[in-house]
């Protein structure tokens, strides 16, 4: 699902930005907020076909990032894949060209503009700043597990926790990259297993530096992860450290 807020009155939108933010992310619903500069062809596809530890859905924040008319066009032409995923797509895009906004605006569940009377356009003081979480690329650690590189993967990890993700949503990227590989583990070069193209095509590469033994293992280590601390045994923090230190 897609939902656009644009227009350069900010005073006015980024309130209602925030509200339908809460609306959207309540309900245990995994909030991711995207990297300024991470915004792809690619990497939308990649959070289109994401998927929670038991399937959740997540909602993709998308705040004030797209100023370049290169990212706005992009997000054009992925605005029917986003509208169709399970996950949410929240924009929030004053700066968003008239012109090309009007041509997502068919594809969106909700849209709203917001235009200053000429020469009045108004600016919130505290910009978009009522998030105070750091911008992060979550799918960063499932390249990093999927590359098997146990220092980077650390090193973000760490990171991941600074910009407030929960150990949960940390929990389950890991483990979709993971569903991911053992899907293309044994897939033919024609089958993508339903995975979007490129998901498909990055998680084979990802299969090819794991055995089919090491890939079960990754999934039961995670899973093991998440019911050890959701049981009241160990916590996530320390069964995630622990299944990144023993890669």
């Amino acid at each position: 699902m897609l939902y656009f807020i644009y227009g350069n009155d900010r005073g006015k939108g980024f309130p209602h930005f925030q509200k339908l933010r809460d609306k959207l992310g309540a309900g245990g619903t995994n909030v991711v907020k995207v990297e300024e500069g991470s915004v792809s062809g690619e990497s939308l596809e990649e959070m289109a076909s994401a998927r929670g530890l038991f399937g959740e859905t997540t909602l993709f924040v998308i705040d004030s990032i797209l100023e370049k008319k290169e990212e706005q066009e992009v997000v054009v032409l992925r605005a029917q894949t986003l509208a169709r995923s399970p996950n949410h797509f929240l924009i929030f895009e004053p700066t968003f060209a008239k012109d090309l906004a009007v041509k997502i605006l068919v594809d969106t569940a909700e849209s709203f503009e917001y235009v200053a009377p000429k020469g009045l356009a108004r600016h919130d003081p505290a910009g978009s700043k009522g998030d105070t979480r750091l911008a992060f690329n979550i799918f960063s650690l499932g390249d990093a597990l999927g590359g098997r590189n146990k220092k980077d993967l650390w090193v973000l990890y760490q990171r991941a926790v600074l910009a407030g993700l929960s150990f949960e949503e940390i929990c389950g990227t890991l483990l979709w990259s993971v569903k991911n590989m053992a899907l293309m583990k044994n897939a033919k070069p024609s089958d993508d297993a339903g995975l979007n193209p490129f998901v498909a095509k990055k998680s084979r590469g990802f299969a090819t530096k794991y055995t089919v033994a090491e890939i079960t293992g990754l999934s039961r280590g995670l899973v093991t992860a998440y019911h050890e601390a959701h049981r009241g045994g160990e916590s996530m923090e320390i069964g995630l450290e622990r299944f990144i230190l023993s890669l």
